[in-house]
């Protein structure tokens, strides 16, 4: 708002002065009116320079979520809102990514990368408009285009975040809203396919409705931005369908080098209390929080989970973490873990076979054993509620890492977890001298081929070479590659076989 220069304020009001001394009853109330309105102009218009000093926003990111099918464009707006009683300046307004940006923005009809003492009246606003050109055939591309739009105002730095998709996906995001509890997330509410034509990325939370069914087939590639998870509810199941040829990945969706075997980078999937019959066969998870939390029995009968020829690795958490539940694993390699491998909490019904837990985790200090075995808990009033274990089988099988202790036991007093670890290769301090343990090698490094570029293959001179129970390897006559053990059952995920200095690893 435009206001009137004090000195001609005063003016207006010296003149009505002297023209009063002539007329004083007819333009007592028109001077005072005009009086006030004098003295309101002369209010203080200075720019507000308090370092605490902030600006809003009409919202804290922008989602590009047009899929692209040829060289495409997209325009996005926002608002920047002054909510103090003062005119502000903003020093400075620029693309995070200057010139190499795939991204442009306006102001208030200024362009350019960086823009600089743009002010904003009191109680006023900006409009931003974001572009952003892609040509997403080009598979040089991220999966995602990151940036931000940064303000600086008063020394104080805020931003807008940018995202829009490098390559042609699937994009997955909030498409409902619930009433009472305000969460937006996506909700699968009928039987669902996802495959291997474009890779998914999923944002926030991915809701699979009751009684439904998700089904991803062999090659399908999922993407979860930071935080996402999926969450199957009661008596929904997830069928994961991969092959050894193509397998499924669950990952992050940064593709740079720099993330490629970085923890932490989404949640979880999340099979919740009496979601059921789930099975996963030839996967990859990786790079998240929590690999897969399987949460309370969802059958009487059939295993919560069955989990065959899969990978969870670089968890910052935990790989797998069961309450109460019932898990049946085979060839399941889970690696590099920032508190368990395996969190198997609360009781249940747990049976593992060739399986290699390897967890050298680095980025921070892991203080915790990489299996825990728990059967109890406190509940609100204070009072410990027991859920036994029925049973605890680990066959043929590798816990070891870089702690004393990988085995650990946190059971309510006067109770057992009926575990058995039959021809197995552990790292404990635990005493292996009971029936607990059959035919098991312990504290004996199992020789991993590289742990550095988590390659958890054996070398030649691995005790765990033909230490396994062929009883149990007749059961699952191939490893986790496909190689068959029925003439010799080494311990582990993986079969022994000689590995040439240049073989890739792989995937796994």
């Amino acid at each position: 708002m435009n206001t009137i220069p004090c000195w001609l304020s005063f003016s207006i009001w010296i003149s009505i002065f002297v023209f009063m001394k002539h007329y004083r009853n007819t333009v007592v109330a028109l001077g005072l009116i005009i009086f006030f309105i004098a003295f309101i102009s002369c209010r203080d218009d200075a720019i507000d320079t308090s370092p605490s000093v902030r600006l809003t926003f009409s919202q804290d990111s922008l989602l590009f979520d047009t899929v692209f099918t040829t060289v495409g464009s997209a325009t996005r707006a926002f608002k920047v809102y002054n909510e103090h009683n003062r005119r502000i300046q903003i020093s400075s307004v620029s693309l995070a990514g200057g010139a190499q940006s795939f991204y442009r923005m306006n102001v208030d009809g200024r362009s350019g990368t960086v823009l600089r003492d743009i002010d904003i009246e009191a109680r006023d606003s900006l409009h931003v408009f974001v572009e952003v050109t892609v040509d997403p055939v080009n598979q040089d591309l991220p999966l995602t285009i990151t940036d931000s739009i940064v303000f600086s105002t008063n020394n104080n730095i805020q931003d807008v975040k940018l995202v829009a998709w490098g390559q042609d996906a699937h994009f997955i995001h909030p498409n409902y809203t619930d009433p009472d509890s305000g969460v937006s997330y996506h909700i699968i509410s009928e039987d669902s396919e996802w495959n291997d034509d474009l890779p998914y990325v999923v944002y926030g939370l991915v809701v699979v409705a009751p009684d439904v069914t998700l089904r991803v087939s062999e090659g399908a590639s999922i993407h979860m931005h930071n935080n996402a998870s999926l969450v199957f509810l009661q008596r929904s199941s997830l069928k994961v369908e991969g092959t050894e040829e193509l397998p499924v990945t669950f990952q992050g969706d940064r593709l740079e080098a720099f993330y490629r075997n970085q923890p932490g980078q989404w949640g979880r999937i999340w099979l919740t209390a009496t979601s059921k019959d789930h099975i996963i066969d030839h996967a990859i998870i990786k790079n998240g929080s929590v690999g897969l939390h399987v949460d309370t029995l969802g059958s009487v009968t059939n295993p919560t989970l069955q989990i065959r020829n899969s990978v969870i690795k670089n968890m910052s958490l935990a790989g797998l973490f069961a309450q109460g539940s019932h898990v049946v694993a085979e060839n399941l390699a889970v690696a590099n873990c920032g508190d368990y491998a395996l969190l198997l909490a609360l009781g249940g019904r747990y049976d593992f076979r060739h399986t290699t837990i390897a967890n050298y985790y680095r980025i921070d200090m892991r203080n915790t054993p990489s299996v825990l075995l728990n059967n109890y808990y406190e509940d609100v009033d204070g009072k410990i509620q027991v859920r036994p274990f029925e049973q605890v089988y680990f066959g043929n099988t590798i816990i070891y890492g870089a702690n004393q202790e990988e085995i650990g036991f946190d059971l309510h007093e006067g109770t057992e977890a009926y575990h058995t670890f039959d021809h197995c290769l552990v790292r404990t301090q635990t005493d292996t001298s009971g029936s607990a343990f059959i035919n098991t090698i312990v504290n004996q490094d199992p020789l991993f081929h590289d742990i550095q570029t988590h390659d958890y293959r054996l070398q030649e001179e691995s005790p765990a070479i033909g230490a396994g129970s062929h009883a149990i390897a007749a059961d699952i006559p191939y490893d986790l590659e496909g190689r068959e053990r029925t003439e010799r059952a080494d311990i582990g995920a993986l079969q022994y076989y000689p590995i040439e200095e240049d073989e890739d690893p792989g995937e796994e």
